[in-house]
């Protein structure tokens, strides 16, 4: 059965993004927040992985993504 890659709800410190890629590949999830961080700081590119995640992972449960919660928060221009 294949497995989706998915943010996690109960593994998060931000928006889940590693809490549920460690879910996926099975390995520490602190693990994965310092090397987005050491990515951040000195590859200059951890930040923009970690949001295009953000922005394109659904919750493990089939909640939302990011860009579907951005969505609702601003929510669309009424065309009148």
């Amino acid at each position: 059965m294949e497995t989706k890659l998915t943010r996690s709800r109960s593994n998060k410190m931000i928006a889940g993004v590693c809490g549920g890629l460690a879910q996926q590949f099975n390995i520490d999830a602190n693990l994965l927040r310092v090397l987005f961080v050491l990515a951040a700081i000195f590859l200059q590119f951890g930040w923009l992985i970690y949001a295009a995640l953000w922005l394109l992972l659904p919750y493990e449960d089939g909640g939302p993504t990011g860009f579907d919660s951005l969505k609702n928060q601003f929510g669309s221009p009424n065309s009148n």
